[in-house]
């Protein structure tokens, strides 16, 4: 009986280290493909065709999305940008800046 649970927590323990790895990779990926399609996008592009770029435009729908950040300035002047994963070791991910009413980009910043 003690061999039997003994086997059950092996597997257990091999099983969720192996999907903590999986996962880990899976999120290390996306960073570096946003990264790299960061690059591609510019001020003055609509944030839908950002979006498209970056190639997370249905982003609400996935598990490590994007997020939509709002932060204030010393004269209360509202700054909204979209945020993606960092890639391990980087100090920043990527950040798409943009007017909210116009949906225009007007900052990009790919990692530092």
């Amino acid at each position: 009986m003690k061999k039997i649970f003994f086997y059950i927590f092996v597997f257990i323990g091999l099983f969720s280290t192996t999907k903590l790895i999986f996962d880990l990779w899976k999120k290390q990926s996306d960073a570096s493909k946003y990264l790299k399609n960061c690059e591609k996008v510019s001020t003055g592009m609509t944030l839908r065709e950002a979006k498209e770029i970056m190639g997370d435009y249905e982003y609400y729908e996935r598990k490590n999305r994007s997020e939509i950040w709002t932060y204030f300035t010393n004269d209360s002047v509202k700054t909204y940008y979209l945020t993606y994963p960092a890639p391990f070791a980087a100090s920043t991910g990527t950040e798409i800046y943009f007017n909210p009413g116009t949906q225009i980009v007007t900052r990009v910043v790919c990692g530092e």
